[in-house]
């Protein structure tokens, strides 16, 4: 009779601790999924970020190029007229 009483108090215990190691290992297995996911929009996002980071430089670059001209234009205007 002491034994069935046990068995019962220890599967009262363990049957709701397996329930809640098997939700445990649910929400686990979802994070690691959404990580995995998160993990590519961030390497996306990275390489995003370097291309414009190389449209930034090119712009610089186009912007000195202008003003340049600009420079070259105007001492043009200068010979020109004066």
């Amino acid at each position: 009779m002491l034994w069935k009483i046990f068995t019962v108090a220890l599967g009262a215990l363990i049957m709701p601790l397996a329930g809640w190691v098997w939700s445990v290992n649910v929400e686990v297995a979802q994070l690691r999924n959404d990580l995995g996911d998160l993990e590519v929009q961030a390497a996306k996002l990275e390489e995003h970020a370097d291309e414009q980071e190389d449209a930034a430089k090119t712009l610089i670059g186009v912007e000195k190029d202008v003003q340049h001209i600009r420079e070259i234009l105007h001492r043009i205007e200068e010979l020109v007229t004066g």
